[in-house]
């Protein structure tokens, strides 16, 4: 716990929050945001692509596309999707539903 308050200290944690705050006075900073549920790709729907879980077993899609620049037609980055597919069911057994 040490480390993380030397850390905070050496970056000024406090600062940016500070600065974040008064930026934006309305936005709680302490609830995380909700995941995203728009795919960026249509190849998620396929139900031979990559789909993953995460800890609390909520089903994401994990296809990777490529996000070409607008200004520049060559240009182009490797992205992945993580769009929430489906949130866990509560109660029951979980398995993976195709789409």
């Amino acid at each position: 716990m040490e480390d993380l308050e030397r850390a905070g200290q050496i970056f000024n944690v406090e600062k940016l929050k500070n600065k974040l705050k008064k930026r934006y006075p309305n936005h709680n900073f302490d609830i995380p945001p909700e995941p995203d549920t728009k795919c960026k790709s249509h190849l998620c729907k396929n139900k031979d692509k990559i789909k993953y879980t995460d800890s609390e077993g909520n089903l994401y899609c994990g296809q990777r596309y490529k996000l070409q620049d607008d200004l520049n037609p060559y240009k182009w980055e490797w992205r992945t999707c993580n769009a929430l597919l489906q949130k866990k069911k509560q109660g029951g057994i979980q398995r993976e539903i195709p789409f």
